[in-house]
């Protein structure tokens, strides 16, 4: 059964040869084409060193929150699914020369944040460091891009420690002013009591005297400790916000900067990995061709067939004959005209004669 399957195949094949090589030629000449006529990408790419615990953080008092996840996972995870918003896509890009492309129509404006999205990357390399990156035909717009990727992550990073410090400024600053004169008119009051009560110069005030003087006392200093604690926590607050950004600038720190790439990132060996694949496509469509053609040919071509197909024995086969190529007769030569080619047979002016006895010799 098996030398049956390789006599058909091979029967197959040899049948339409040259029909069957059609795919694998016509996959390498579009592997040669894609070759030669692709743009070679760049690839600008730097290093970024990640800490949890800085020291302004452990002399602040800060806890430290554990997790079973590395510093640089943590961070690349983020990275990555900041890359889905479109307002950190849009921040990165106001620092690259992409930037000309945002004022143009909304189909180029979403072309431009994919362009962007696709290009740029950020992988853990170790638990601490990250590598990150962009690919741009470009060099320039390439080492921009990573550039603007790892700065505007960490300005994310200190913009979202500054907004809770932010919002609690905000808010002790809008209570410091209320409270001011909250204890302005509790003073100007107390004086006013005073100045129309003064103390008689004999003897001790009167009790209800007293009593008002220590209640309006007691209000200057409520108002007095209300405005002390505004003015910590407002403080307290501008401090969390210095603190913060000190803080993401000792956490992140960029060890290798992306340069400008001199080389493209594709190599030959790449180039011929594709070519070898466009190859092996080519032969593997006409291997199916050849397997298909056999699969699908029911006729009778060897002895074998008729013995597995009918059971029959054969008794004999009819041969090929070939035609035989009809030779070609050589065409006569042409006389040459007052020339002789033999001089002992031929005469000028008279055909040739054998010689004889008869005939007299000259």
């Amino acid at each position: 059964m098996i030398r049956l399957v390789i006599l058909r195949i091979l029967e197959s094949y040899f049948r339409h040869r040259w029909l069957y090589l059609v795919p694998l030629v016509l996959m390498t000449a579009v592997a040669g084409a894609y070759i030669f006529t692709s743009e070679r990408d760049y690839l600008s790419s730097g290093t970024m060193y990640v800490q949890t615990r800085t020291l302004l953080s452990t002399l602040s008092g800060d806890k430290a929150s554990y997790s079973y996840r590395t510093p640089a996972q943590i961070t690349s995870n983020e990275i990555r699914e900041l890359l889905q918003t479109e307002a950190f896509v849009r921040s990165a890009i106001q620092q690259t020369s992409l930037e000309s492309r945002m004022s143009s129509g909304p189909d180029t404006v979403e072309e431009t944040l994919k362009h962007f999205t696709d290009a740029v990357w950020a992988t853990p390399a170790g638990d601490n460091l990250i590598v990150f990156g962009a690919t741009d035909k470009d060099p320039t717009l390439a080492q921009q891009m990573a550039n603007a990727l790892v700065n505007t992550y960490i300005q994310w990073n200190k913009n979202s420690g500054r907004q809770e410090s932010v919002v609690a400024q905000t808010f002790f600053a809008d209570l410091i002013t209320p409270y001011q004169r909250e204890l302005d008119s509790a003073r100007q009051e107390l004086r006013d009591y005073l100045r129309k009560h003064p103390l008689p110069v004999r003897g001790e005030r009167p009790a209800e005297e007293q009593l008002e003087i220590d209640r309006m006392q007691s209000a200057v200093n409520e108002a007095s400790d209300r405005l002390s604690s505004a003015l910590e926590k407002e403080e307290a607050a501008r401090l969390s916000m210095k603190k913060s950004d000190s803080i993401t600038d000792q956490a992140y720190t960029v060890v290798d900067a992306p340069q400008v790439p001199l080389k493209p990132n594709t190599s030959l060996r790449s180039l011929a990995i594709e070519g070898a694949i466009f190859a092996t496509i080519g032969a593997v469509l006409s291997l199916a061709a050849v397997l298909g053609g056999a699969l699908m040919d029911r006729s009778f071509r060897f002895p074998l067939d008729v013995h597995h197909g009918l059971n029959l024995p054969v008794l004999a086969m009819v041969p090929q004959v070939k035609t035989p190529r009809r030779k070609r007769t050589p065409a006569p030569e042409k006389q040459r005209k007052g020339t002789t080619e033999n001089p002992d047979s031929e005469v000028v002016g008279q055909p040739a004669m054998a010689a004889s006895s008869d005939t007299p010799l000259a």
